[in-house]
């Protein structure tokens, strides 16, 4: 069983997976011995700096601090697993016509 969404709504993808590693971070943070809290709480940053400006001014202050790319680096590597993420549960226009049809007949 998987969870296909409808296109239209592929735009708040991004917004409620990085609400969700946010959440998540603040929990594992609490949890001394999983050290996975740091992890989500940079990548729920990442994923909701496109919605929040005082987050992007603080990517970019990081940004121009970072001599070797790495927020370059964490940035792609985001980017990619939102986007494996959102090809995996995002309906295809042709998936949308086949359920149509099959619960008109």
């Amino acid at each position: 069983m998987s969870i296909k969404i409808k296109p239209k709504h592929k735009k708040y993808i991004r917004l409620v997976v990085g609400i969700i590693l946010l959440i998540l971070g603040g929990i594992f943070m609490l949890v001394p011995f999983i050290p996975l809290g740091y992890v989500f709480l940079i990548a729920s940053l990442f994923l909701l700096a496109s919605y929040f400006p005082p987050l992007k001014k603080l990517i970019d202050k990081i940004r121009s601090k970072d001599d070797k790319d790495r927020v370059e680096k964490v940035e792609g590597k985001v980017n990619d697993g939102e986007e494996i993420i959102s090809n995996k549960i995002v309906a295809d226009d042709d998936d949308e016509k086949e359920d149509t049809k099959s619960k008109t007949r």
